[in-house]
């Protein structure tokens, strides 16, 4: 896995509240106790981009794998054709996944 620079793709506007970091990580998600694989194309303290062919709603609630942090709960929050955003529950350390992925 790896991370680089912090990027927005939004207007000054409308700003994220953490800054976002491309990952390419294949992992898994859950939902209602099925897996399916998935990819995850960006990541943040308060939330994930993912790519997968898993069928998912606005609201649904999914476990992803992700390294060094173990299943993560999220919500999804915004789906478009071929990615789901999710919200995390908590926040996440991104800066311990960095720190780790670049040891490994």
């Amino acid at each position: 896995m790896s991370f680089s620079r912090p990027f927005d793709r939004r207007s000054k506007a409308d700003r994220r509240a953490f800054p976002r970091y491309a990952v390419d990580l294949p992992t898994h998600l859950s939902v209602n106790g099925a897996s399916a694989p998935c990819h995850v194309v960006d990541v943040s303290a308060s939330g994930a981009l993912l790519r997968t062919s898993r069928r998912l709603g606005i609201g649904d609630r999914l476990s992803v794998d992700l390294p060094h942090c173990g299943p993560t709960i999220g919500t999804v929050v915004r789906l478009t054709p071929s990615h789901v955003a999710i919200s995390f529950r908590g926040l996440l350390v991104v800066s311990k996944l960095r720190d780790q992925s670049a040891n490994a």
